[in-house]
């Protein structure tokens, strides 16, 4: 069964974006280094650490959407000199003539998702529900948005680890419609809930808890776009679509290893990339390892009929 490897690290327990482990400061490689990954989706992600290299002057073909993760990440483009720090998104067109360097003598880390316009236009025509003429994202090439940066970082990191994902593609979607829009998410939807339709994509998440699911799939069941499933979901229970499914699937855990399921076969089974990575979502929803709950559970279960038998 293919893993979720997306949903780690990417919420806190109470279900918001958690920050990433580089915003937090978290020590990246010295030197001069690049990492480039491509997923498949007409979507690639690069993220790099520079001191000493400077970018030439030079173009893409597709949207360089991306956030700095720390130090000053300074580059030319449309006559200005800007500098990006971290909670900042960088946004240039196809096209766009620009640069890059350190504006900084310590360095700067940062990411980058290059998108083709088709892509974006896809997500666009579905929070405008309307053909895409263009894809008006915004004007600047530097944004201060710090809620926008957490979302993309948190996308980055999820395309990198599973691009067809529930979550890459939620969380992506999310990012465009803010930059499409310019506002918050409580504001993006203000359509009636559809609480019918929406328990319905619920218990099509419950039905396939232990198997991967993508937004195609869900909007089809909801006969919605993309971008009203999104906000209306999350408004109805409270979690994002993805988030919501990850909590189905810890539910399931425990209601296997109260059984005696093995902690390493409920992991494989539900998904997990391994037991680790069961055990650190386990305690972060239940704040205690799955292990840990198990021997509680068996032990009162125990007692209780040690008492019944006496």
């Amino acid at each position: 069964m293919r893993a979720f490897q997306h949903d780690r690290q990417l919420l806190d327990r109470a279900g918001r974006l958690a920050p990433s482990g580089v915003l937090e400061g978290r020590r990246q490689p010295l030197g001069d280094w690049a990492r480039y990954h491509a997923t498949g989706n007409s979507v690639e992600l690069f993220e790099a650490g520079f001191h000493d290299f400077t970018y030439e002057r030079h173009f893409h073909d597709s949207y360089a959407i991306g956030v700095t993760l720390s130090g000053v990440q300074r580059f030319w483009c449309r006559g200005t000199t800007h500098d990006s720090v971290p909670g900042d998104v960088v946004v240039i067109p196809p096209g766009e003539v620009h640069d890059g360097q350190s504006g900084t003598t310590g360095g700067y880390t940062y990411r980058m998702f290059y998108v083709s316009e088709s892509v974006l236009g896809d997500v666009v025509a579905d929070v405008l529900q309307r053909p895409a003429l263009g894809v008006p994202l915004c004007r600047t090439p530097l944004l201060r948005d710090p809620w926008l940066a957490r979302k993309l970082d948190a996308a980055w990191r999820a395309a990198r680890a599973d691009a067809s994902s529930l979550a890459a593609e939620e969380l992506l979607g999310q990012a465009c419609a803010r930059l499409l829009t310019g506002e918050p998410e409580s504001l993006q939807d203000r359509r009636r809930v559809d609480r019918t339709t929406l328990i319905r994509v619920r218990d099509h998440l419950r039905m396939h808890v232990g198997e991967p699911v993508s937004m195609q799939e869900l909007a089809a069941i909801a006969g919605m776009s993309r971008f009203q499933l999104t906000r209306q979901f999350q408004r109805l229970f409270g979690l994002p679509l993805h988030a919501y499914h990850m909590q189905l699937r810890l539910r399931e855990a425990r209601r296997r290893l109260r059984a005696g399921d093995a902690i390493s076969a409920v992991a494989l089974d539900l998904g997990f990339v391994d037991q680790s990575h069961l055990t650190r979502r386990f305690k972060g929803a239940f704040g205690i390892a799955p292990g840990a709950w198990r021997r509680a559970v068996t032990m009162r279960t125990s007692a209780g009929v040690h008492a019944l038998s006496a």
